[in-house]
């Protein structure tokens, strides 16, 4: 048993009392969490209880009459000339070490003690690991911004105020933000867009030195500040962060990024000036390349529609002649026969974060996949907005399912107030569900096509433009029409 040379005086005989009281001593010390380690004034060990065993890796057998300083610090229990402990502290963290010499931190206190002849001191340990693997965690998060790994603002000023002195300058400021950020959030999710800042962060590691401070400035927008670096240097890690960029960003999504720098060269120039110019700078560098982002983002997007639906490209291309063709009859203008034409690309742009295995089920849907389904124009609508290029048909894009008589959704918008490019849509695109069928409808005939847009005029579809399209499908039957063509080489 752990402790058994313990022996509370240096008597030779023990009565029957004193044998009674080691018991219970023995007893109580072995049932506790906290390790018990008595020491004589010469720092040997006399006692070593089950839990001490536990937390250092020695048996009682082992450490017994061995010197403290193989489990603790030497100087833990140092005395004046009166045998008292020079530290007044009750509790004191250490660091300890375990049999196979690794570290351990401990929380101890100490006691002296008196028996008989003897000086005694009581050592209890406990094993803190725990509780400083948690404090240094929190004290991480506190520096750190959680999702990218960089240092987060409130450590980034701190460290601002620190270097901000004659010794460090030139102190160089590069803020950088992700273009088209909101872009891709609607589009793809903030999954997709929270990998994005990852990547971002990673290119700045890739890119900067050792010695540079990286944070999260907020959002999508980072900061790097450089001290004793001049313009020139500035400017090469401002070029190895762009072509890192390209390099690392090649996924899906790409990787558009707007830098700007300022540099602090003087003592007397303010430093919150400096970042100002450095954020001004970037800003002129997005409003610059934001249609190009914009434009290379779109691409990805479509691309990433066409992956999502394999048929999507043919169904579009019969879709936008008969949209051309009705748009003519109507007299659109210039303008508004363009948005057609993108309105037929990007109508349903919102289904880009939804499952292929939805889009492409070959059965009716479940409820659950028709409520995610029914969410895409809304997620279109906002992808819309957030790009110059497809703007002028948000409207469209979030009524494309808009009925005539209030019953579709999202808004249950009633006839005229839906955009007249939805309400072309709605009946060109539904015909060709009807004579081409789906992966969830067999196809019909034209004459049954027809039947049902006279059935659901007033309903679904605007009337005039029912009676419009039908004139135009009803002439082309002795010369077939460009769409009907496509029928039939198909």
């Amino acid at each position: 048993m752990a402790g058994k040379k313990l022996r509370l005086s240096n008597k030779f005989s023990i009565t029957k009392r004193e044998l009674l009281s080691e018991d219970i001593f023995y007893s109580l010390t072995n049932i506790v969490n906290d390790a018990i380690i008595v020491s004589d004034l010469y720092r040997k060990v006399v006692y070593f209880n089950r839990a001490a065993e536990k937390i250092f890796n020695f048996t009682g057998a082992e450490i017994l009459g061995k010197s403290i300083g193989n489990i603790l610090p030497q100087d833990i229990l140092s005395v004046d000339e009166k045998h008292r402990l020079k530290s007044r502290e009750k509790l004191q963290e250490v660091i300890g070490r375990k049999k196979n010499n690794i570290k351990i931190p401990l929380e101890v206190s100490i006691s002296r003690w008196q028996s008989g002849n003897g000086l005694f001191f009581t050592i209890i340990v406990r094993d803190i690991t725990v509780r400083k693997n948690t404090e240094e965690k929190l004290r991480y998060l506190s520096f750190h911004d959680n999702l990218t790994g960089l240092y987060n603002r409130s450590y980034f000023d701190e460290e601002l105020k620190r270097l901000d002195t004659a010794r460090q300058l030139p102190l160089s400021i590069i803020i950088g933000d992700l273009d088209g950020f909101k872009l891709v959030n609607d589009a793809f999710g903030y999954k997709e867009g929270d990998e994005l800042l990852k990547n971002f962060a990673a290119v700045l590691k890739e890119s900067c030195r050792s010695d540079d401070i990286l944070a999260r400035w907020g959002g999508d927008e980072f900061v790097i500040m450089l001290p004793k670096t001049d313009s020139k240097v500035t400017r090469e890690i401002i070029e190895r962060i762009e072509n890192n960029s390209r390099i690392l960003g090649t996924g899906e999504i790409p990787l558009n990024i707007s830098l700007g720098f300022s540099i602090k060269d003087k003592p007397e120039q303010n430093i919150e000036t400096v970042i100002k110019e450095a954020e001004n700078a970037m800003k002129q560098k997005k409003i610059i390349e934001s249609k190009r982002v914009s434009s290379t983002i779109i691409a990805s997007i479509e691309k990433k529609l066409h992956e999502k639906s394999h048929r999507l490209r043919e169904v579009n291309e019969r879709i936008e002649k008969m949209a051309v063709l009705l748009g003519k009859a109507l007299k659109l203008s210039r303008s508004e026969m363009d948005n057609m034409h993108l309105l037929v690309s990007f109508h349903d742009v919102g289904i880009v974060g939804i499952k292929r295995s939805i889009l492409n089920k070959k059965s009716k849907l479940a409820d659950k996949e028709w409520q995610v389904v029914m969410m895409h124009p809304e997620i279109g609508y906002r992808i819309a907005k957030s790009s110059s290029q497809l703007a002028p048909i948000a409207d469209a894009i979030l009524a494309h399912h808009e009925n005539w008589d209030g019953s579709g959704y999202p808004y249950h918008l009633k006839g005229n107030k839906i955009p007249l490019i939805s309400r072309i849509l709605s009946i060109v695109e539904s015909y060709d569900v009807m004579v081409y069928g789906r992966n969830y409808k067999k196809p019909v005939t034209r004459e049954e096509a027809i039947k049902e847009l006279k059935r659901f005029s007033r309903k679904q579809f605007d009337p005039q433009l029912v009676e419009k399209f039908i004139g135009i499908i009803m002439h082309e039957v002795e010369t077939p029409s460009l769409f009907e063509m496509e029928k039939i080489k198909s």
